[in-house]
Order: structure tokens, then C-alpha cells, then sequence
């Protein structure tokens, strides 16, 4: 009896120990500090079949600054549209490796899938939507950016798929926008 009431007084102690220091977030490492996020509204740029880009407008948590909220702006993209009608930009399995803005506002977006050492190949008119999905994207969502270099697995390529030249960093086309 005598340790089972121990038990619970050290239980309980620890746990008043845990909200004191302000209670780790799920999926937290311990003693890091649990990220803060904001509701923003996000304009994402996803293909259609009229051969455009079209807005989807989406209300997210990201984080409130940073190459963290870029991070997650990307996320949101790859992670699909909502809208009936549009397609997305890449297969669910490519995730966003990295993203940061440099000093020059220069955007950098690294794209990774397991097991694809390219990108998958297509023909030139989906190439330049899924370039300028993410590109776009990026710029409308981030005031820190100018342009855009987009990095596969890690490495900068002079092409995604043939068509559209990503040796440099890429600027909005908003004539693929409806």
C-alpha cells in the first residue's frame, strides 16, 4: 500500500514537472521547444486539364516565419489538391527534403523520393506545370523569396524532364496561371 502511494506522489510530481517546464507536443524530442504555428491561408498552384495552372486557396497551420514555413508551404503543395478537377503537382511519395531562402532571396526547394534518382519523366507542357506549380507557389507564399532553384534529391539538374531549363534560379510565369 505504502508504495503504491509513492508511486502515485512521484507520478503525480512528475507530472507537475512536465507543465512547469511547459508540456512537450507530441512527437517532441525532450527538451526542445514544440515549434509555434499560425491558421494561414495558402495559395497553391496545382494543373489542370485545360493545361493551366489554377489557385486553390487552403487554410493550413504553418509555422509563422522562416525556411520552416517554406517547408511547409511546399508540404501543402505536394501533399495534393482538394478542388475537384485538379491534379497534383507530384505522386504522393515526392516530399519536400529542404527548403530555405538565402540572403539574396533566392529560394531553394530540394524534391526527394526514395528510389528515384531523376524525376519522372513527361512531356514538355507537364514538365512546365510542375516547375512552375512549385515556383509560383513558393512566390506567392513567401515575401522573403525572388526566385526559385529546385534541387532533386539533392542536387541542382538541368532539367526535370527535358523541357524546361532549372540550371537557374526561375521566376514566376503567370501566363500558365487561369
Amino acid at each position: 500500500m505504502r508504495l503504491s502511494r509513492a508511486l502515485l506522489l512521484a507520478g503525480a510530481i512528475l507530472l507537475a514537472g512536465c507543465r512547469d517546464a511547459g508540456e512537450q507536443a507530441e512527437g517532441t524530442p525532450p527538451g526542445a521547444t514544440p515549434a509555434a504555428t499560425e491558421r494561414a491561408v495558402l495559395t497553391l498552384h496545382f494543373p489542370a486539364e485545360d493545361g493551366l495552372l489554377h489557385v486553390e486557396k487552403r487554410e493550413v497551420s504553418v509555422p509563422p516565419t522562416g525556411d520552416a514555413r517554406l517547408e511547409a508551404v511546399v508540404a501543402a503543395l505536394l501533399s495534393g489538391p482538394r478542388q475537384r478537377g485538379l491534379a497534383p503537382v507530384f505522386a504522393p511519395e515526392v516530399k519536400v527534403g529542404n527548403a530555405f531562402v538565402d540572403a539574396h532571396g533566392v529560394a531553394y526547394v530540394d524534391l526527394v523520393q526514395e528510389g528515384q534518382e531523376a524525376p519522372p519523366p513527361s512531356g514538355s507542357m507537364l514538365e512546365l506545370l510542375r516547375v512552375f506549380g512549385l515556383v509560383n507557389t513558393v512566390l506567392a507564399n513567401d515575401e522573403r523569396a525572388r526566385a526559385v532553384v529546385l534541387l532533386w534529391n539533392g542536387s541542382q539538374r538541368q532539367t526535370f524532364a527535358g523541357h524546361v531549363d532549372t540550371t537557374r534560379p526561375l521566376v514566376a510565369d503567370h501566363r500558365l496561371v487561369r
